[in-house]
Parts: structure tokens; C-alpha cells; sequence
């Protein structure tokens, strides 16, 4: 059994729930065993499919009885909340990482936002759909900030001159002139494995250019001046890795 493969978007559909004091887990759509979706020895990745809902941690299958019922080997990797009818991911990502205390999201912790004492405005109106807001950024507003929108906190990708531009679109019209709130996350520290297919990957929120396309651990915290840090450690490098919607996003809510 190989220690890792090149696959970081095995398929993953349906929900699955897990029963800690057996390691079995148990599918409902899944399609555990069959060409191109879970296998023996890949990594199963708890409630993160495409960044969203709760991430419970990472654990190895060790064994698949059918297409909806397998076996982990360990829960140590696990943040022990309950597992019920969630989403998952599969990856074969480096098995080792699922036992080190490094990438382990039992020893996270959860980043928390606040609410910023910067604000902007708008200098023209902004329509339902768009993801590019006009305003000049306000002193201070970083990439990876968020933008309150219609209730959402959408996440802020690039700062242009006189533009904000957003990952996705905002669902609620925005006014010339209109006062502009941002949120920030605070705190937390979040350890993850990432496949990179390319050097000029993103990782979720933050934008590194790794050197290495392979399994890379990133580690994400906030310094004691608010500031992102990103520090990432090769921990396979090689080419051909297969990625898709199946990722992580930072932070992983937790």
C-alpha cells in the first residue's frame, strides 16, 4: 500500500455518518470501493466538500465493506464533535499527516471574526451579481478581509485603486455612497495539507506562489498585530497532482 498517490479529488458523493467507538462509517449515495471513488488506504476528509460546513478532521480507510460502509483506522485525527449525515472528501493525501499532531484538527482552534473599525464607501452603485465594488479601500483593508453583504461576509480577493473585488457575488444592491462594513478573522490556528497542482496556487484566503507543486502542510495563524501569517512545508513534492472542487478553504470552519 502506497504511503500517498496523486489524487486529490477522489469522488466523493453523498453524505456519510460516522460511529467513533467503531470506526465505521456508514453512506447514504456513496460509492465507497468502486473505480475512481474511495479505496483502502485513501483519506477520508470529514465535512469539508468544496470549503463548506463543519470540518471534523481527517482519518485512513482501512477497509470498505460496500459502497456505503467502511472502516477508519484511527479517530485520533478527529476533532471528536458527532458525525452525522455530512459531507466528506477523499484524498490520498500523505497517510502519516493524519497522526501527526502538526496537521491534526483536534489541536486547532476555531478563528472568530470581528467586526472592523474601518469602513468604506461606495462611489457608484453596485448591482445584485457583482463580484467588483466600487470604492477606493479604506486604510488598512487587506485581501482575505470580508465585505458584509445582505447579511453574507464575503470574502475580499483582490484591491484594486478605486475597486474591491470579491470571491463571489453580493446578493444585495449597494448604493452610491453607500457605508461599507468589513469583517475580519482573528485568532485561531489552522493546519492543513494541501494538494498543489500548480506554483501559483490559491490556498484558500491565502495567496503564497508556492515553490513546489506536491503535498504541501500550510499553517495559518494571526500574528499579534492582526496580521495573516502563512508559512508552508513541502512535504511531497512532485507533479501530476489531481485537483477539483473537493477543497479545503482557510480558514475551515471548525
Amino acid at each position: 500500500m502506497a504511503l500517498w498517490g496523486n489524487n486529490d479529488n477522489v469522488g466523493s458523493g453523498g453524505l456519510v455518518s460516522l460511529d467513533y467507538s467503531t470506526g465505521v462509517v456508514t453512506g447514504s449515495g456513496t460509492t465507497f470501493g468502486n473505480v475512481g471513488a474511495a479505496a483502502t488506504g485513501d483519506i477520508i476528509r470529514f465535512g469539508i466538500r468544496g470549503g463548506g460546513g463543519t470540518y471534523f478532521g481527517d482519518a485512513v480507510i482501512v477497509g470498505i465493506a460496500s459502497t456505503t460502509q467502511l472502516t477508519i483506522g484511527s479517530t485520533a485525527g478527529l476533532s471528536g464533535a458527532s458525525i452525522a449525515s455530512t459531507d466528506f472528501y477523499v484524498s490520498q493525501l500523505p497517510k502519516y499527516t493524519v497522526l501527526d499532531h502538526t496537521f491534526s484538527n483536534a489541536n486547532d482552534s476555531a478563528p472568530s471574526l470581528t467586526t472592523l473599525t474601518i469602513t468604506g464607501t461606495a462611489t457608484t452603485n453596485a448591482g445584485i451579481g457583482t463580484n467588483i465594488i466600487p470604492a477606493v479601500p479604506p486604510s488598512g483593508l487587506i485581501v482575505g478581509d470580508l465585505l458584509v453583504n445582505d447579511g453574507n461576509n464575503l470574502v475580499i480577493s483582490t484591491l484594486g485603486a478605486t475597486t474591491i473585488s470579491l470571491a463571489s457575488t453580493i446578493s444585495a444592491g449597494i448604493a452610491t455612497g453607500a457605508t461599507l462594513t468589513f469583517k475580519r478573522y482573528v485568532d485561531g490556528y489552522d493546519r492543513q495539507v494541501y494538494g498543489i497542482s500548480s506554483t501559483s496556487d490559491y490556498v484558500g484566503l491565502a495567496y503564497s506562489g508556492f515553490g513546489h507543486q506536491g503535498w504541501v502542510g500550510v499553517t495559518t495563524y494571526i500574528d499579534c498585530h492582526g496580521n495573516l501569517r502563512v508559512k508552508s512545508e513541502v512535504l511531497v513534492a512532485m507533479s501530476g497532482i489531481t485537483t477539483g472542487s473537493n477543497g479545503i478553504i482557510f480558514p475551515t470552519p471548525a
